[in-house]
């Protein structure tokens, strides 16, 4: 479907306006290939998407740093979606996509609403593992080395997402 290339182009093309708008009032944001950062919280509601400029291949560490009023913090980069608090069973997290597909974890999912998560996200070629506040949520063995994309953050099921940043740091290659 070519739609979602396209809201992720006018995501990035919309959030880098009211970035480079705040820079000019001295706010300290920031926009490049491997980073978004915003002072005040970029917010995202229905079939927003905001993406990385930059595609990028594993080894890497992703952080993001965001909250949801409710439900569906969604992220995708080694996953179609990596969903928290999803609306059907926030305890649960899901994982739909990519060399874990359907791999979903009982227990792992539940973030608290309105209180800003920082996830570290670390993708080599043979495995994906998931943090939120420092805490393992998530691993999984698997053929990540194929993967050439950007980094998204997103809502589901009529939440607001707020995301204060999105940093991508190239791992040493030897990192498995």
């Amino acid at each position: 479907m070519r739609t979602l290339p396209v809201l992720s182009f006018i995501a990035v093309i919309l959030a880098a306006a009211g970035l480079m708008a705040r820079a000019q009032s001295g706010t300290a944001d920031r926009l490049s290939r491997d980073t978004l950062i915003s002072a005040d919280g970029i917010i995202l509601t229905s079939k927003d998407r905001l993406s990385t400029p930059g595609t990028f291949q594993p080894p890497v560490e992703i952080s993001i740093v965001a909250k949801t009023d409710s439900t569906n913090l969604r992220m995708a980069y080694a996953a179609d979606q990596v969903i928290f608090n999803w609306e059907r069973d926030g305890a649960q997290l899901r994982v739909d996509g990519g060399p874990a597909d359907g791999r979903h974890k009982p227990g792992a999912g539940a973030i608290p609403t309105d209180q800003y998560v920082a996830i570290r996200w670390i993708v080599t070629p043979g495995r994906q593992v998931i943090y939120v506040n420092n805490q393992l949520r998530y691993e999984h063995q698997g053929d990540y080395s194929r993967i050439d994309k950007c980094v998204s953050v997103f809502p589901g099921a009529g939440s607001k997402v707020t995301v204060k940043s999105i940093q991508i740091k190239q791992l040493p290659s030897d990192t498995r």
